[in-house]
């Protein structure tokens, strides 16, 4: 056998693995090594790409699939260096397999920074102008507090009372308040200036309030005759509804003059784009779309656009007793961002109507619902009368940063379901609200003409004069006339639809269509068993009992099925099955995403293209019986425009006045005595928002006031971090505790080895590599030896705007399994499953396939240990370790199910197969993955699912290369 010598040095090391130990460890080898490792791949990448253009050009070549994998040689090509008749065994490891390669470390240098940053294009006919300083509500509250001298406390005469009255309002009842204000202990110790409910409700009425309510009576005059009034039948019969409003112009002024909003506020329009060039163009803010810029366009220079954003949504009281209902009607404006329009507590929402439900007893059972729709639309137009004036002229209004600006409030969008949009638009339900496609082509993927706002009014009003248009039947539209958006400015009810994603998408296309489906050709005990064989992954919902027994579905459990169904029905279905599957998986996590780009939205539409390619396959194999004609599949047509139009759809998502109508509508009722109950509920919600009113008031007065600028905006961009900062953050990309557990502070490494125990079967010899080959030392490791360790590593995930903040925790947990104390039933709990999670770590080996990417420099490691050195070692590390075991390198994703698929790593020692170990620092890992096998049962193969979360989508999917923390 020749020398054992290393080729850049010329060093004899005696054994080959000394060679490839030495080469890792030498600064100058290792380089030269990269160096011509880095040659040889792109000479095999030039090769590849050769290949493949010989065959899409080659007439005599049949055609064929490009290969998932790297042809890796088994031997090294000549111009890596290697020594003349060394076998090829890198690092002292026997020769590796054609898609496998070394984890090499990374080098301790810091990442570079990979902050987004925006360009700004000035939109023509530019709005925001402002007429000079005025006073907010809130300056114009402070100054009449100093005026009565009072410590702006309002009525109330010491923080103590006020606080006390808060917690009243919000928590006791009429009845229970007058109990508590009346105890010994209230009254002789507390002593508050209100001794009973009267007192104490006078004073909360004298706060300063909002818009106030008013009520319309409106008499319903039926077709059915009143025989006991009038036995003649001359009479019909009537029924008498109330109405309740509050002027949305003034809620309008008290949301866009609020200074709590300041920050989150904007007035006019702005095109964003991802590059200098504005060749990729942001959607995210309702003021980055096209609606905005489209309207501007049409006002008086410098006019502000207050785009508002209705939702309606028929509810019930109570779900145990009584049919009592309500009909609350929301509002906001665009102005003001969407994370603070979702937050319930900010009241960037307001109630501005209750419409009325009546019985209907009236009518003739035929006609019940054309009167619903005619009433709906004469209530709306009554609780609209303001918008459509001031839509006209403009109004001034002082706004949240102290200017006088010349407000427009037009009506944008409404947020509705597919019931709801009907009766809006005056279609029949069997018909899109948004466009003129007949009921049998919904499922047909072709473009349709948008319905027209002018022509539709047209043939009402000739319906309405007793002229039969065919066009009016064929468009399903009912006779209802006036529609209450006829008179408002600007606005255009066929666009004003925006994506549901909680009912078309969540639960409609997916929950009850396409589970559905997969279910009947899969079979339903097979689905339940896939759902509960799921391996565990942090934060994810476990379906333990299966699917099909559950009854009652919320919207965050068809989310947290959406995460695994593609690899569930992947691990075994036909080939189209699994592409129109990913199709909408797809679809569903693209249109969920918080910001949009020109490059998401094709990949949008692309991914609608792919399921309806692959839609038959349902049919062909009897999961769905016949046609694709189902209104929550065709309203994914139009989700593209909209977010075109409007920003992103998770600003105008349902589940908002759904959370909405806990307060606003049951607590309302909770508090009522049932009779009567909408009057009641409106002094309820009159009273609880002079509170809240009263309590942000207190809060902005304890915040110093910002200075006055002409423009206000934000910085497009965050600043880039100094190198300090850089070496600050990648010292700390993961939080731990201070000290492990008590239980787990003396864990011996038999149990960390043993298969009951970890299961790190190459603990002793890993860590015997890492002491040499990091430390130099040659101090061995013996399997009675007591470690410390750690139960889960935390990281933070970066915040980016297609995701949001409140997605940003992620954990890598590494935990034995706990068996309590006692046997049998004798047992206080459940053994406590182990928990060994995957996770992405840093590496420094190239891959063509991932180099340039977001996902460069990583690759999947199963953790199955973190632990820190024994006292007694020779050796201190300045952080945990952690024992991983890798998977072979990513390569190109599946062309079926768009996953990348990877299968463990394994290595021979000794002659002896097993994993692929290595012991790392933790700050080598990035964050966690998820793994599904590719066959139930099996523990070789897998498929990473990048469905797992927002981040890993981002990554995976779209390339997005700030999505780790760095």
């Amino acid at each position: 056998m020749p020398a054992a010598i290393c080729s850049f040095c010329n060093q004899n090391f005696g054994s080959w693995d000394n060679v490839a130990r030495h080469k890792r460890n030498s600064p100058p080898c290792r380089k030269k090594a990269d160096i011509n490792l880095n040659r040889t791949l792109e000479r095999l990448r030039e090769e590849r790409r050769a290949r493949n253009a010989r065959r899409r050009t080659g007439p005599s070549c049949p055609s064929r699939s490009p290969p998932s994998e790297v042809d890796r040689p088994s031997t090294p090509p000549s111009d890596m260096h290697t020594d003349v008749g060394a076998p090829y065994e890198p690092f002292g490891h026997e020769a590796l397999p054609q898609t496998d390669c070394e984890a090499i470390p990374p080098s301790a240098t810091s990442p570079e920074s990979q902050e987004r940053r925006y360009w700004r294009r000035e939109c023509p006919g530019q709005g925001g102008a402002t007429y000079g300083p005025g006073r907010t509500t809130f300056e114009e509250i402070r100054d009449d507090e100093i005026l009565k001298g009072a410590a702006v406390l309002g009525p109330f005469k010491d923080e103590a009372e006020w606080e006390l009255a808060k917690w009243l309002i919000k928590h006791v009842g009429h009845t229970a308040c007058d109990e508590f204000l009346k105890l010994s202990i209230i009254k002789e110790r507390a002593k508050p200036s209100y001794t009973g409910k009267n007192q104490f409700f006078d004073k909360i009425d004298d706060l300063p309030g909002g818009v106030r309510w008013q009520c319309k009576e409106i008499d319903i005059k039926g077709d059915l005759p009143d025989l006991d009034k009038d036995p003649t039948g001359g009479k019909m019969r009537g029924e008498m509804v109330e109405l309740w409003w509050r002027d949305p112009v003034e809620c309008v002024r008290e949301l866009i003059g609020n200074p709590m909003f300041r920050d989150a506020m904007r007035f006019a329009p702005e095109e964003l784009y991802t590059d200098e060039d504005g060749t990729t163009r942001v959607f995210s803010e309702m003021w980055t779309g096209d609606w905005w810029q489209e309207i501007q366009k049409r006002l008086p220079p410098g006019a502000t656009v207050a785009p508002l954003i209705l939702s309606s949504d028929k509810t019930m009281l109570s779900n145990f007793r009584g049919d009592n209902s309500a009909w609350p009607v929301y509002l906001s404006i665009g102005n003001i961002d969407k994370e603070t329009r979702r937050q319930v507590s900010a009241h960037a929402t307001v109630l501005i109507g209750y419409l009325p439900i009546p019985k209907f007893d009236c009518f003739d059972k035929n006609t019940r619902s054309l009167a619903k729709y005619r009433l709906f639309h004469e209530c709306m137009t009554v609780l609209l009368a303001s918008v459509a004036e001031a839509g006209k002229t403009g109004a001034k209004m002082v706004c949240a940063d102290n200017f006088v600006r010349n407000v427009w409030p037009i009506f944008a969008a409404y947020v509705a379901d597919y019931p709801e949009q009907c009766l809006i638009a005056c279609c029949k339900e069997n018909r899109c609200p948004l466009c003129t496609v007949s009921p049998d082509d919904r499922g047909d993927h072709l473009p349709h003409d948008k319905r027209d706002q002018m022509e539709t009014l047209f043939f009402m009003a000739r319906q309405q004069e007793g002229q039969k248009d065919t066009v009016f039947e064929a468009e399903g539209i009912r006779a209802v006339y006036p529609p209450f958006w006829m008179n408002l400015p600007h606005s255009d009810i066929f666009r004003a639809f925006t994506p549901d994603l909680l009912h078309q998408l969540h639960k409609g296309v997916f929950k009850d269509h396409l589970v559905k489906w997969c279910t009947e050709i899969i079979g339903k005990l097979e689905i339940d068993q896939r759902f509960r064989q799921m391996p565990d992954h942090p934060g994810l919902r476990h379906f333990k009992n299966g699917i099909s027994s559950v009854s009652q579905w919320t919207g965050t459990e068809h989310k947290e099925m959406e995460k695994v169904f593609l690899g569930l029905v992947a691990a075994g279905a036909q080939r189209e099955v699994i592409e129109a599957v990913r199709a909408v998986m797809d679809f569903a996590s693209l249109a969920s995403l918080q910001s949009q780009t020109s490059i998401s939205l094709l990949a949008l539409h692309s991914a609608l293209d792919d399921f309806h390619a692959h839609k038959k396959i349902f049919i062909d194999l009897g999961g769905r019986k016949e046609h694709f004609n189902i209104p929550k599949i065709h309203s994914l047509e139009h989700y593209e425009p909209s977010i075109r139009l409007f920003g992103s759809a998770d600003g105008f998502n349902t589940e908002s006045p759904e959370r909405l109508h806990i307060d606003y509508a049951k607590n309302a009722y909770r508090a009522s005595n049932r009779k009567d109950y909408i009057n009641q509920m409106t002094l309820w919600l009159q009273r609880q928002e002079s509170v809240a009113r009263f309590s942000a008031f207190r809060e902005w007065m304890s915040t110093p006031t910002p200075v006055q600028s002409s423009a206000p905006s934000r910085p497009l961009a965050t600043s880039v971090p100094s190198e300090e900062d850089n070496e600050t953050l990648v010292k700390h990309t993961y939080s731990i505790a201070k000290r492990p557990p008590p239980a787990t502070r003396r864990v011996v490494a038999s149990h960390i080895i043993a298969e009951d125990g970890h299961h790190a079967t190459r603990f002793i010899s890993a860590l015997s590599q890492f002491l040499l080959s990091t430390h130099h030392s040659k101090y061995t490791p013996y399997d009675f030896d007591v470690f410390p360790t750690w139960k889960r590593l935390k990281f933070s995930l970066p915040d980016i705007p297609e995701v949001g903040r409140r997605h940003l925790t992620n954990l890598v947990r590494a935990s034995a399994p706990v068996v309590p104390p006692g046997t049998g039933n004798a047992r206080s709990r459940a053994i406590e499953p182990a928990y060994l999670d995957f996770a992405l770590v840093k590496t420094a080996e190239a891959n063509p396939f991932t180099d340039g990417t977001a996902l460069h420099g990583l690759r999947i490691a199963q953790v199955r240990v973190i632990f820190q050195l024994p006292q007694h070692y020779p050796v201190k590390s300045l952080q945990p370790l952690a024992y991983v075991e890798w998977f072979t390198p990513l390569r190109a994703p599946n062309n079926v199910d768009g996953y990348h698929h990877v299968t463990r790593s394994t290595r021979k020692i000794l002659g002896r197969d097993g994993p692929y170990a290595e012991v790392i620092p933790v700050d080598r890992i990035v964050r966690n993955a998820m793994l599904i096998p590719h066959k139930w049962g099996q523990d070789s193969k897998f498929r990473v699912n990048s469905h797992i979360d927002g981040h890993s989508f981002c990554m995976f999917k779209l390339n997005y290369k700030d999505c780790l923390p760095v």
